[in-house]
């Protein structure tokens, strides 16, 4: 499922959470994403850094992976729950 393809938008994943709390399920994606096209993406709630390559990145979240498509990317800071990507992202996708 694509979540975010295209230049100049900005997706946050918080609905997912809100959707399954609505539903009464418990869980959810418990990551949010915000992504900038031309500069990069904060990850914030993640569980971590699953796999990195400079055109794809994967994050572990509680509810599967939040794949992030791009060219030229690298991590820039992270801590505990939150990762910085900084390059040119294409496409955010759910696993």
């Amino acid at each position: 499922m694509h979540i975010f393809c295209g230049r100049g938008i900005v997706f946050i994943m918080a609905f997912l959470d809100e959707t399954m709390q609505k539903l009464g399920m418990s869980g959810g994606a418990a990551c949010r994403v915000c992504v900038y096209p031309e500069a990069g993406a904060v990850a914030e709630g993640c569980r971590g850094l699953y796999y990195y390559s400079p055109v794809c990145v994967k994050l572990r979240t509680r509810g599967g992976m939040v794949v992030i498509e791009g060219s030229a990317l690298t991590v820039g800071d992270s801590c505990e729950e939150e990762i910085i990507l900084r390059g040119k992202v294409s496409c955010v996708r759910w696993e």
